[in-house]
């Protein structure tokens, strides 16, 4: 769209989820050194944890059993529901995390399985210990750091601003003294707050983003306040109200201020580093959803009574949530899968992953699973086989053929046309990205499906929708380098210079695949092609794709690393598939085999070979069937008949196992053969 956007990035590196991560990890630090090798010392610390965090989830569990009034509204409800699910979620854990701490033997390996549980006992005990503010920043600065390795890995690009409280707090100071002096705040015991209602009363609203009629509860007003705020709802003037500077209490950084010793409330953080960069407006502040209220609203409140404006921000632009198997992504509940992970061990690539956000509304929960990843790597491979073919039908001097639109071309053209106007009314409404993605995907297809008539393709109409795609992608970050048109190849086989080699090269394959054909011989001749295809073109950045009956192959450009995954994984699967087969026939000749094992003793050692019988009978007759049980006591002549019977029935299958063995060697052969599969497995 053009626009001239100035983009910040806010680091809110005084945030008690901050704080508290530094200290636990601190004082489990200290502990660790404490112990020593003082196994005994360190499993009685860790079981009164364990006892510690099962009280915790006992008093969480049963303030979700009372029930909300019967005045809550839908959405209420469905976020206890949701806050439920995560209590069952964490206690899950918990429970498996108790049993690893339970089967732990050696010191690392129960610090590895319970550090967790052991830190919040230790947070609890020896939490305001800590006093180092050092601690507090290089926690801050370390998740900084890779979260900016995490962005450029993306291709993300950096912000114009990056601003940190940790560099404004004076700044702070200013900005809460100027709205109590504006009379929009008061000292409580514990913080500074906002008066919420002397607010209104200036004829400010609050809240904005919060819909209208509905009540604050107690669980969002804890979460504006911060994990680790004690406040007294005595010393507020109304529940609405929030802590603009809290001061701060032992385990805490702090920072001189009138009102004593404290560090900044958690929304005017953000209030005071966006006024510095943008003053009294800004455009647009995005965020997660989650934040509406009591978050943004707390900020605008603020900021609109420094400013003495009635409109902070423009626009709100308030994402989804990732969800791992039905609940949001998460720290604190396990859920979660780091950038670093998807890329380096999943095996996402930056361009899939955008690929999987496109396909998703930007401000709708978004499911990340094997499905959603699936979906997005197919996406990719459309695009790049696309790309592909329109680099191969432009390939060569496609001037000298007949330029006059034909239909298919006034089709193509058409359905071009339509797609820009649909693309572009999408991303007009809303950032429908979605439905502008499908919209790209569409023209590929019937791009495609043109470029596979039998109609000469037009150079001119062929480049220049395969060029508006690649924009729209460029505008998408999808593609990265500066390439007129397509994904990047970085195919040591670019350039015209290399064209005429390539194609003799092609020809000549298809030559020798073409004559062993016709001739049915010598077949030895078409492993080479393969090979050619597989093994020696892919690193020069040069794919083959057969066409069938007799089709010449086509041949295209890309990447070097993912034709040599896409040969190393075909091979893998044909090798997978060959031990697949193998390991068939090995089992159903193991099966026949069995058969062999099963009648190797004589009929007459049918009862007296069996270990079982053993314990049953003392004695046998001369045929090898049972006449005195184990007791010593004659078994009688029905039960012995039943027993012939048997034993009978037995000398049947051997003669026939025997007669087989015998005559050709049946199953000596057998084990040979099993013999040889199994090596083959090996």
């Amino acid at each position: 769209f053009g626009y001239s956007v100035q983009y910040q990035i806010n680091i809110t590196d005084i945030d008690d989820q901050i704080i508290k991560r530094a200290r636990v990890n601190k004082l489990v630090d200290d502990f660790k050194a404490e112990i020593g090798s003082e196994f005994a010392k360190l499993r009685f610390f860790a079981d009164e944890a364990i006892a510690f965090a099962e009280s915790e989830n006992t008093k969480k569990k049963a303030k979700f059993a009372e029930p909300l009034p019967e005045t809550a509204t839908s959405r209420l409800r469905d976020e206890r529901d949701e806050k439920i699910k995560e209590l069952d979620l964490k206690i899950e854990q918990f429970t498996e995390t108790k049993a690893k701490m339970a089967a732990a033997t050696a010191i690392e390996t129960l610090f590895a399985a319970g550090s967790g549980v052991i830190g919040e006992l230790l947070d609890s005990q020896r939490g305001s210990t800590v006093s180092d503010q050092q601690i507090f920043e290089a926690h801050a600065r370390k998740f900084e750091k890779a979260y900016f390795e995490d962005m450029h890995r993306l291709g993300i690009r950096d912000p114009d601003v990056v601003t940190r409280v940790t560099e404004y707090v004076p700044g702070v100071v200013e900005f809460v003294q100027k709205i109590v002096d504006n009379g929009f705040a008061y000292k409580g015991e514990s913080s500074v707050f906002f008066d919420t209602e002397a607010f209104t009363k200036a004829g400010f609203s609050y809240p904005k983003l919060k819909p209208s009629g509905e009540k604050t509860s107690e669980a969002e007003m804890a979460e504006g306040e911060g994990a680790l705020s004690k406040t007294s709802e005595s010393e507020k003037k109304s529940p609405n109200d929030f802590a603009l500077w809290k001061l701060s209490k032992p385990g805490e950084p702090s920072w001189p201020s009138p009102w004593g010793p404290g560090r900044p409330g958690w929304h005017i953080e953000c209030s005071v580093m966006a006024s510095d960069i943008f003053g009294e407006n800004m455009d647009i502040h995005a965020g997660g959803w989650d934040l509406k209220f009591p978050h943004h609203d707390n900020e605008c409140a603020q900021s609109e009574a420094y400013h003495g404006s009635k409109q902070w921000v423009n626009y709100f632009l308030h994402c989804g949530h990732l969800h791992i198997k039905g609940l949001k992504m998460s720290k604190s509940l396990k859920n979660f899968i780091t950038i670093q992970q998807a890329l380096d061990e999943l095996g996402v690539t930056a361009r899939q992953m955008r690929l999987l956000f496109l396909s998703n509304d930007w401000n709708r929960p978004m499911n990340f699973s094997d499905q959603s990843l699936g979906a997005a790597k197919e996406t990719e491979r459309v695009l790049r086989a696309f790309f592909g073919s329109v680099e191969s039908a432009l390939r060569g001097d496609n001037m000298q053929a007949a330029q006059k639109l034909t239909k298919f071309d006034r089709e193509l053209n058409e359905k071009w046309v339509a797609t820009e106007q649909l693309v572009h009314e999408s991303l007009c409404n809303n950032f429908n990205t979605v439905a502008a993605l499908q919209a790209l995907m569409d023209l590929v297809t019937y791009t495609n499906q043109y470029l596979l008539s039998k109609e000469r393709p037009l150079p001119t109409l062929l480049r220049k929708v395969a060029l508006y795609i690649t924009k729209i992608l460029k505008t998408f970050g999808v593609i990265q380098a500066n390439d007129d048109l397509g994904f990047e190849t970085g195919a040591a086989a670019g350039g015209d210079a290399v064209v005429p080699v390539v194609d003799a090269l092609v020809r000549f394959r298809d030559q020798v695949r073409w004559a062993a054909r016709d001739k049915k011989g010598p077949m030895d001749l078409l492993p080479y092609c393969d090979s050619l295809r597989d093994e020696l073109l892919p690193p020069l950045g040069i794919r083959l794709e057969d066409k069938p009956s007799g089709e010449p192959t086509v041949w295209k450009s890309d990447n070097p690393e993912i034709l040599m995954k896409e040969a190393a994984d075909r091979k893998n699967a044909l090798e997978a598939d060959r031990k697949r087969k193998i390991q068939n026939q090995f089992d159903t000749k193991t099966k026949e085999y069995s058969k062999f094992l099963k009648f190797a003793a004589s009929p007459k050692e049918f009862f007296s070979g069996d270990a079982a019988s053993k314990d049953k009978y003392s004695q046998y007759n001369e045929e090898g069937t049972p006449s005195v049980d184990a007791k010593g006591e004659a078994i009688p002549e029905k039960t012995q008949q039943k027993l012939k019977k048997e034993q009978d029935k037995y000398a049947s299958g051997y003669d026939e196992v025997q007669k087989k063995e015998k005559e050709g060697g049946h199953y000596s052969k057998l084990k040979a053969e099993m013999d040889a599969l199994q090596a083959q497995l090996q």
